[in-house]
């Protein structure tokens, strides 16, 4: 019986949870395999490779007040705070988190088989409780810095943007860590020559 409630208590959050999370390890894959396959390590789109024991580095929150959208309390595991809906009680990173580094504990292939699996980093950051990362969302939203050489570079002058506001993306881009300096100063020259 104690078996069944511990069951119970991490499956229920994870299957409410994997509702509403992008699909990186596609439906129709056994838990158990999707697991072993991000174990030991899990490669980003962007071709990062981040592994357990790793150092990474947090950019700024995403959401309007600046908090964190993808990065939040673990949702199980002893002091989470959190509904059985697993969203409306979530306790996502705040502002004092950006510019922070945190190591991973452990990858977590998040979800179930019938709708598939997300990738989230355990992360400890000095509190008793762990959080977590979903990993390529966070890249996205600039939450999480990738090293520089495998940052998504969005930097082409787009048909509608002046080159000011280009410039002012390819700083945001500079002090986000997301490009270096040797490729902000090229690409600050190609669109003053422009």
């Amino acid at each position: 019986m104690k078996i069944f409630i511990l069951t119970a208590t991490i499956l229920i959050p994870s299957l409410a949870f994997s509702q509403n999370t992008p699909t990186i390890i596609e439906p129709g894959t056994k838990a158990a395999v999707a697991q072993s396959m991000i174990d030991t390590a899990f490669t980003t789109s962007t071709g990062w490779t981040i592994r357990p024991g790793d150092v990474l580095t947090l950019g700024r929150g995403s959401m309007p007040n600046k908090t964190f959208s993808f990065m939040y309390q673990s949702p199980i595991g002893w002091g989470s705070a959190t509904s059985m809906d697993n969203y409306s009680n979530r306790r996502y990173a705040g502002t004092n988190f950006s510019g922070k580094t945190v190591k991973v504990k452990s990858l977590i292939a998040y979800g179930r088989k019938k709708t598939g699996y997300t990738v989230v980093a355990k992360v400890g950051v000095g509190e008793m409780v762990n959080y977590w990362i979903e990993i390529e969302n966070a890249i996205e939203g600039g939450e999480l810095v990738p090293p520089a050489s495998y940052a998504r570079k969005n930097i082409s002058s787009s048909a509608g943007g002046s080159v000011a506001d280009e410039l002012k993306k390819l700083k945001e881009l500079l002090d986000a860590g997301a490009i270096t300096q040797d490729e902000y100063d090229s690409q600050k020259k190609k669109l003053l020559a422009q």
